[in-house]
């Protein structure tokens, strides 16, 4: 498809929200500017049988050329827009594709996660929605958890501060352990649903507090990746500290050889201030975890090594067994190594 010349900035510009989908975008930008969403979508290159986009369900992708034109009538360069919208950076259009603008249905587990409502305060009618990285969200600014789930929840933490300081604490995690730290928030999530469902740990303390604060009770599990979730951040930063000896070959005891258990978990309980809970029988659920994440190298091969150090917590941490691969999107408990799942029995799990 050929176009002729660059396209004038349209009139009335909307502004974007880190994370925001394109199809959410365009409607904006569409809807500031009187227009149809069909309309703007043609105007930068889409055929005249495109249909409205669903922002709830659907993805626009937008090849070379679509992109430039988008660009061009938002008064945005083409960084700024990839900036803003992630999205962007994953179409395969090629720039001789005829369709420069395509609708994509998003996986059924990977549905966009409503903004925060305060965040998207100011920028018209219609509401905004985000790529999502899992199903529910924190922002840390106005102190709120969205959420998909059982339609759209928006709920204010004025009475949980500790999610917004445990959110802050997971992005200083990953921007320290890098990408694999979606892997290891996934195992103490999962970690800490093994908790929950066996009545373990929290579940008679902060998490029944949690859940009275927010006025649901244990059948409400949409709410319990909120209930659980400053634990399972605490349990993630201690699986960073293990795996970052694991990847020299070190046990947790700081020995090049062997394997230390129990000195881990006791060291986790202590962290989370429930070394008791812990000993009778919160310990299972990361035992379980370690199985997964042992030293694989023979102690002899060990002892034969001169001796690591572990990498500093600065630098990012290379993918382990099992994690090769790490998906980027949907539900947390897809990216764990841990089988069971929240709402299953624990006693149909396999630990083989």
């Amino acid at each position: 498809m050929e176009f002729e010349g660059p396209l004038a900035r349209l009139p009335r510009l909307a502004v974007m929200v880190r994370g925001e989908t394109v199809a959410s975008y365009l409607w904006r930008l569409a809807e500031r500017n009187g227009m149809r969403f069909e309309e703007l979508a043609q105007h930068i290159g889409a055929p005249r049988t495109i249909k409205a986009a669903d922002p709830q369900t659907e993805e626009v992708r937008l090849g070379p050329v679509a992109r430039q034109r988008l660009a061009e009538v938002s008064g945005k360069s083409s960084a700024q827009l990839a900036h803003a919208l992630v999205s962007l950076n994953h179409s395969r259009i090629s720039a001789r594709a005829r369709r420069q603008v395509q609708i994509e249905p998003w996986p059924g587990n990977e549905l966009p996660v409503q903004a925060c409502e305060l965040c998207a305060a100011g920028r018209g009618e219609r509401r905004v929605w985000r790529v999502p990285a899992e199903q529910w969200a924190v922002c840390v600014r106005h102190g709120r958890w969205t959420a998909t789930a059982q339609g759209d929840v928006q709920i204010g933490l004025e009475r949980l501060p500790e999610v917004v300081d445990a959110h802050v604490r997971r992005l200083r995690l990953e921007r320290r352990t890098g990408p694999y730290a979606r892997a290891l928030m996934a195992d103490a999530q999962q970690v800490a649903v093994y908790w929950w469902q066996c009545r373990q740990m929290a579940s008679r303390g902060v998490w029944r507090a949690r859940q009275e604060a927010l006025g649901v009770d244990r059948s409400a599990l949409w709410a319990v990746p909120l209930v659980v979730y400053p634990e399972a951040v605490v349990v993630a930063e201690a699986m960073a500290v293990r795996e970052r000896q694991r990847a020299v070959g070190r046990s947790f005891a700081g020995s090049p050889a062997g394997w230390s258990t129990g000195r881990w978990t006791a060291w986790v309980g202590e962290r989370l201030g429930m070394v008791a809970e812990m000993a009778d029988g919160g310990h299972r659920g990361l035992e379980a975890w370690l199985v997964s994440h042992r030293n694989t190298v023979p102690v002899v091969a060990r002892l034969a090594q001169q001796e690591e150090r572990a990498a500093p917590r600065s630098v990012p941490l290379s993918p382990l067994e099992p994690h090769r691969t790490i998906p980027l999107h949907g539900p947390l408990e897809e990216a764990s190594c841990l089988p069971w799942r929240l709402g299953s029995p624990m006693t149909s799990t396999s630990w083989g």
